[in-house]
């Protein structure tokens, strides 16, 4: 009869409890939608980044990063405490066994050992479901540490083109300036001797002083964005290759045949669905408070230098809450609302990866038709470009004119250099919003 009573309170347990999430349970849950927006580049396997961006100077700066950025270290610190509360939770399936020797002296000397030892019976999984509850906070920690490296290796990256882009543009505002002050300098003549009003003469000075206080900001611009990089890696001695730099369009091949399973390998995600099962883990755990529990001890004794035999004791005692059960209800309702909480905050993050990658998408399929748009434009001003410089090496343009052409050149390519920034942060952005290839950070750490 007593095992009936047993088996009825662990069938009514068991009933009770809520099931955890696998991934394919998350699919069919939220019932995550194909992507609308149409790639080009589709492969059957996803780019490495150095793939992507053959660079050695990023390379370098992405492998420092990756050793040397302090938050890494606090990531990993965490990884380490979920650990040891993995271990602790074991430590509460296991008998706890306690000692300890006295002495006496009473006209003789005694010396007493006790042992004695106690074991509280998991019947219904208590310590199970919180030692299973730690181990999805120790897969959160590892998760959230994938995912911050493949946020760092983006971060760095478009730090790292963005700090090319301004050292280009500040090359060419320079050449700009150049060009204005030849400009300025001969309508100064020009307006001297009649030529021209001074209002022309005004206007190209105005354009001087409006390329100065760009090169400044620009100037400005890039000494911070080097100082950003230089928190990214840890290195604040490190110092940036200032050869010029050409760029060119990335091609990213990725895998996008399944939108459910690009989204389902982001770490970040499945950070998330460990954070719903640790919610149910702990929710069920807080369930088997309301049953009985069993515990046995024992207990071994003997007095040394006395006649007495060894004394033992095993007893066994069944406990169950009868008015402290407000306490476990409360506590089983947090725990529902927590459950509730990750659930939704699981549905949210699956809804937020899908549109990232959709805009990602269309901002880089975007962004490369302006690109391409400007490439051709600018290969046609640089036709005539060539004829304009013949005409006035034979006296049929005059160089004032021939100079503010160059300098519309010099802007078209300013112009150009942010269609190739703005394809290569797009291509950035996609490579973090799919949660980048997980090789990138097996090859180096």
């Amino acid at each position: 009869m007593k095992h009936v009573f047993y088996l009825i309170f662990i069938a009514v347990f068991i009933t009770s409890c809520s099931s955890v999430y696998k991934v394919e349970d998350v699919n069919n849950e939220f019932n995550i939608v194909e992507f609308r927006n149409s790639y080009t580049l589709r492969s059957d396997k996803t780019d490495s980044i150095f793939d992507v961006f053959k660079d050695d100077e990023l390379k370098q700066l992405v492998i420092l990063g990756l050793k040397q950025n302090s938050d890494i270290f606090i990531y990993d610190s965490r990884i380490k405490i979920a650990e040891s509360q993995i271990k602790l939770a074991t430590s509460k399936q296991m008998p706890n066994v306690n000692g300890n020797v006295s002495y006496s002296y009473n006209g003789d000397s005694i010396i007493n050992t006790n042992l004695m030892a106690s074991w509280e019976l998991d019947i219904f999984g208590k310590y199970a479901l919180d030692k299973k509850s730690y181990i999805e906070n120790y897969n959160i920690a590892k998760k959230n540490l994938d995912f911050f490296k493949i946020s760092l290796i983006s971060d760095i990256s478009l730090a790292y083109f963005n700090l090319k882009y301004l050292q280009s543009n500040i090359i060419l505002t320079k050449e700009r300036i150049k060009n204005y002050y030849e400009i300025v300098r001969i309508m100064d003549i020009m307006y001297k001797n009649g030529f021209i009003a001074f209002s022309d003469f005004l206007e190209n000075k105005v354009f001087l002083q409006q390329e100065e206080q760009s090169l400044n900001t620009l100037q400005n611009d890039y000494e911070a964005k080097k100082n950003e990089l230089r928190v990214l890696i840890n290195d604040s001695k490190y110092e940036f290759n200032s050869n010029e730099y050409h760029f060119y369009t990335p091609k990213f091949h990725i895998n996008l045949d399944s939108s459910a399973e690009v989204i389902l390998n982001r770490p970040d995600i499945q950070a998330q669905i460990s954070n719903l099962n640790s919610a149910i883990y702990r929710l069920n755990s807080s369930k088997a408070d309301l049953y009985p529990s069993i515990s046995l001890s024992a207990s071994l004794g003997k007095a040394f230098l006395s006649p007495a035999e060894f004394a033992y004791q095993i007893l066994s005692s069944l406990t169950l809450p009868l008015f402290s059960r407000f306490e476990i209800y409360e506590n089983i309702k947090i725990n529902e609302y927590t459950k509730l909480e990750a659930y939704y905050t699981l549905q949210k993050a699956l809804n937020t990866a899908l549109s990232e990658i959709e805009n990602a998408i269309y901002s880089l399929e975007s962004n490369k038709n302006t690109l391409q748009t400007s490439i051709d434009m600018l290969n046609q001003n640089e036709e005539t470009l060539y004829l304009l410089k013949k005409s006035n090496e034979l006296g049929l343009v005059d160089s004032v004119e021939y100079l503010q052409a160059l300098n519309s050149n010099l802007l078209m390519l300013k112009n150009n250099n942010t269609s190739y920034f703005n394809t290569i942060s797009a291509t950035i952005y996609l490579y973090r919003s799919i949660g980048g290839n997980m090789n990138d950070l097996k090859d180096f750490i």
